[in-house]
């Protein structure tokens, strides 16, 4: 029963959040005025290309976030491991909750939104 509870408690921050936005700020939130400052800021001093793997605090080789192509790949795992607080990442803490909340709508209402695209282009 705790390894269910443990499991559904992981996956919170991953339900259809996107509801909880209306996506219509202006201008919206996008790669260049928000996902990159924030990838900057709290990931990619971990999860980069030029982060030898020896100094990426356990950040996984092949797990960077230096571009947005690169996000739209990691998608879904950026939303479960750094949404909220709870979550875990960066684990020295890092974003507000406010923060972590614009990336949620970052991601809800654009990030999603360019690989759902890709995905049908394929």
């Amino acid at each position: 029963m705790s390894a269910l509870l443990l499991f559904l408690w992981g996956c919170a921050g991953s339900s259809d959040d996107s509801a909880a936005f209306t996506c219509d700020r202006d201008p919206p939130l996008t790669y260049a005025n928000f996902g990159e400052g924030f990838m900057s800021t709290h990931c990619v001093g971990c999860h980069s290309v030029l982060v030898p793997t020896d100094l990426r605090e356990g950040a996984p080789a092949g797990i960077d976030l230096n571009t947005y192509t690169d996000v739209i790949a990691w998608v879904d795992r950026i939303e479960a491991r750094a949404g909220t607080t709870e979550a875990g990442m960066p684990p020295g803490g890092g974003p507000s909750e406010a923060e972590r909340a614009l990336l949620r709508e970052w991601l809800y209402c654009s990030v999603y939104t360019d690989a759902e695209a890709l995905s049908a282009e394929e």
